[in-house]
């Protein structure tokens, strides 16, 4: 259980976010291991990845809901001492996380190039991807699992494993990528299917560990066969209860997003590939307010479930203040050195100016970006999806694409008025989470 006292709040937070923002940053250089490699490889399987790990990020993350719901109702029943419940409710996650992967992977075998061509992705950048797409969503039940895992037990306040986890997976990865894209020693020269290949291994390393982690050796609760094994309709409508709002927020938003790829794909390759340079470097910087974000999501779940809702907030308060710290630095190196974040992906010229200024307008979003993830992540923990869901609507068909027509589009501002628009984007999201989060609805749910 975590230590909700006022005295060692700070400490909390920041025992519980240190580790999430190692695992992150981890997790997130997988795609940037991948994508120094594949910069060698030249700027059209660059797009090509890039493309290809964006729809499958789209698909698989409208189910994060899942969970996010599994996570707050295993920290509701933790902050009661009920660790039975809490096992058995980790138990129905599993069984729909690892029914959903099944479902996302058979789909995206079947039309995941179909999804590329309907972005209007030029067909020799589809013709590069399309052995690399088929593997990734082969892969894609595993990565789902460790979605669902890795949010259980950050739930139970161990965000150690998770971390230990993808430190692994990355070890692995970057091995796997050195020696299967290029063909070092024994091994074929894969191309980007080596990339892809070297990556769903990795996860499949990372999987074994959480379910170790999950059903043997955990020192709070732990899953038991019959837990997975056994269908439980009330903690399973639960879930799908807390999951619906979420995933409908993120059905949209994704939707939303898919928009938004037609729009930068109409670009051009060279534009496509800068964006996607724009967009590695953008997931590091997200990596602290994540961490704050799992780290607040768990505090206050297992904070209202002790009746502390005080507590609760007191913790969103401080995160925020943290955050906000942290990502007003990291956008001060976005606006100093942003040639020498993207260097390392080896762009073209072309590419490189364009990369750079869409770095430079990124550094604007990451303070009011910061606040959003935390106050949202506040909301979900105590089982509020719908108050995100409402923010994730809105955002998604009058910002994300209303406003990046307007700008890219119809005033012509090209790959710049992407990034303007989510400028915009994140400032109006940031505003309308904190309206909410001091409305106060996400303390009186009940799971």
């Amino acid at each position: 259980m975590l230590d909700l006292s006022r005295k060692n709040l700070n400490r909390t937070i920041l025992t519980l976010a240190w580790p999430a923002v190692l695992e992150n940053l981890l997790q997130t250089s997988v795609y940037i291991v991948d994508s120094i490699f594949i910069g060698r490889l030249g700027t059209q399987a660059f797009a090509a990845v890039g493309q290809s790990s964006m729809i499958l990020f789209t698909v698989i993350f409208i189910f994060y809901g899942v969970g996010v719901a599994t996570g707050a109702i295993v920290a509701r029943n933790l902050g009661r001492n009920d660790v039975i419940s809490a096992g058995k409710a980790a138990g129905q996650g599993m069984i729909l996380a690892v029914a959903i992967g099944l479902v996302i992977a058979i789909l995206g075998l079947m039309y995941g190039e179909q999804a590329m061509a309907l972005l209007g992705t030029e067909p020799d950048v589809i013709a590069r991807a399309g052995n690399y797409m088929r593997i990734i969503f082969g892969f894609s039940i595993v990565r789902l699992f460790i979605y669902i895992g890795s949010g259980i037990l950050r739930a139970a306040g161990d965000t150690r494993t998770p971390l230990m986890a993808t430190g692994i997976m990355n070890v692995f990865n970057i091995v796997g990528d050195w020696v299967l894209i290029f063909g070092i020693g024994p091994f074929p020269e894969m191309g980007i299917e080596g990339a892809a290949l070297a990556t769903g291994l990795s996860y499949c390393i990372g999987a074994s560990i959480l379910i170790y982690k999950l059903f043997w050796s955990h020192s709070t609760f732990r899953i038991r066969g019959r837990d997975l094994w056994t269908f439980n309709s009330g903690y399973m409508k639960t879930i799908i209860r807390v999951a619906l709002p979420n995933i409908g927020e993120q059905m949209v938003t994704q939707g939303a997003y898919f928009a938004f790829l037609g729009i930068v794909t109409s670009l051009g390759t060279t534009a496509m590939a800068a964006h996607f340079m724009a967009i590695r470097v953008e997931m590091i910087s997200f990596m602290p307010v994540f961490g704050l974000s799992m780290a607040v999501s768990a505090i206050v779940g297992q904070s209202l479930g002790a009746e502390k809702p005080d507590i609760a907030e007191l913790a969103v308060k401080k995160s925020a203040q943290i955050g906000l710290i942290s990502m007003s630095a990291l956008s001060a190196v976005f606006l100093i050195v942003p040639g020498a974040l993207v260097s390392i992906y080896s762009p073209a010229p072309d590419v490189y100016v364009l990369a750079v200024l869409c770095i430079r307008i990124a550094a604007l979003e990451l303070p009011s970006s910061a606040l959003m993830m935390i106050y949202t992540g506040a909301m979900r923990g105590a089982g509020d999806t719908f108050s995100p869901m409402l923010i994730g609507f809105f955002g998604a068909i009058f910002l994300r694409v209303g406003m990046l027509y307007l700008l890219t589009i119809e005033l012509g501002w090209g790959l710049a008025g992407v990034w303007w628009g989510t400028v915009i984007d994140w400032g109006v999201r940031m505003a309308i989470s904190y309206v909410l989060f001091r409305r106060g609805r996400w303390k009186k749910i009940e799971l």
